[in-house]
């Protein structure tokens, strides 16, 4: 009696297929140009394997074959490029105050942006609104419907980025909301989302300032506080995706910090980011800034208050993680920078223990484009080999 075997031994085939072939097509994109007999050595695949690899890239137009460079004799080696200019992602910045959009190439050059603002989302579908409104924008100026491989999303709260979900977004509404599940049915396409401060983390360390780095932490300082971990090259999500929410760490006194919108009180994001800033105390961090330049005594108290708190938190975070870099960003160090860190680096290298002394505390002078960040996410996603499915 034949054992019914076959059906899953040509999936474990498929997959395998699958696999060599992204191995092939991510080498070819990140260190192209490549030629063949290259393509070989690197992976240990076969030549003959290889050589069906290509010819199918070949005929689904994702490669060019460059001119032969020069051999002594036999046939000159072909050297093979990913046709980067033809493919396109859409990234969007899902923020509390607009929703940015950007259609990229895979050369990561962009090619139209669009912002709109937001003076309140009213309901838990208004999010989803403007996004669509930037999407169709953008949609306008992809020259051919199939070259659009996908909607990056960075979204200020906390996401299932495995899911699709955002499980947590006071300023948006959310709570559990499918946003990749309402995407993908109206334009069909792959739908990644992933927390902003997480997003910024990869891009970091992918090939920013923590690309040499295997143990860090990000801090981003913005409209919220939002922070990733980064342990042994992987990125730390927690048991519940909610690894790294600096903005709910203790840091202020309980009797001098008003209520958060979590239920608790003391969180750094009270007075740390730009909406505890605005709310409980009044002023912009522009106008903050201003009235620290006129020397106004009761904003140099406030921000000897924000820079104990935001200091011994990360004291207090080096202390636990040990990590190897911190990287502090955001809308608050965009304005307040020039105020705030040399003032922080003080404070956190006098108060970590010796043995975490050689952590290296680093800062973005101004916070990336999160839209062009969030269409990363897609070209990433791409290029992506299936490991995890090997479990099949």
């Amino acid at each position: 009696m034949l054992h019914p075997v076959k059906p899953e031994r040509t999936t474990s085939n498929k997959l395998l297929k699958s696999i060599n072939q992204q191995k092939v097509l991510r080498l070819i994109y990140t260190e192209g140009p490549i030629s063949r007999v290259e393509l070989a050595d690197k992976t240990g695949l076969t030549q003959q394997t290889i050589t069906n690899i290509v010819n199918r890239l070949l005929e689904e137009d994702y490669l060019l074959e460059t001119e032969p460079v020069g051999g002594s004799s036999g046939r000159k080696p072909i050297p093979l490029l990913v046709k980067t200019g033809g493919m396109y992602a859409i990234g969007i910045e899902l923020a509390v105050k607009y929703v940015r959009g950007a259609l990229i190439d895979f050369q990561h050059s962009i090619i139209h942006e669009v912002t709109e603002q937001v003076n309140e989302y009213t309901n838990v579908d208004t999010p989803l609104e403007y996004v669509t409104q930037v999407v169709d924008q953008l949609l306008k100026h992809v020259p051919k419907p199939e070259q659009l491989k996908g909607i990056g999303c960075s979204i200020q709260g906390l996401v299932d980025s495995k899911q699709g979900v955002v499980i947590y977004s006071p300023g948006l509404r959310w709570r559990n909301y499918p946003l990749k599940e309402r995407l993908e049915s109206r334009y069909n396409l792959p739908i990644y989302l992933e927390n902003d401060a997480n997003l910024l983390s990869l891009v970091e360390n992918l090939n920013g300032r923590l690309a040499d780095s295997a143990n860090n932490v990000t801090i981003k300082l913005d409209y919220g506080v939002g922070g990733a971990l980064v342990l042994n090259n992987q990125l730390c999500t927690g048991a519940t995706h909610v690894a790294g929410e600096f903005g709910h760490y203790k840091a202020f006194a309980a009797e001098d910090s008003p209520v958060c919108h979590c239920g608790a009180r003391g969180c750094l994001t009270s007075f740390a980011s730009v909406s505890g800033l605005r709310r409980h105390a009044g002023r912009t961090p522009e106008q903050f800034d201003e009235q620290l330049e006129a020397n106004d005594p009761t904003a140099v108290a406030l921000l000897a208050k924000i820079e104990l708190a935001i200091g011994t938190a990360i004291s207090n975070v080096i202390t636990f993680f040990n990590p190897d870099h911190v990287l502090i960003t955001g809308k608050m160090i965009d304005v307040l920078g020039h105020r705030l860190l040399p003032l922080l680096e003080k404070r956190i290298y006098s108060t970590i223990p010796e043995s975490c002394r050689g952590v290296k505390l680093i800062h973005l002078p101004q916070t990336p484009n999160e839209s062009t960040s969030a269409g990363g996410l897609v070209v990433n996603h791409f290029f992506d080999v299936p490991l995890e499915s090997l479990s099949l």
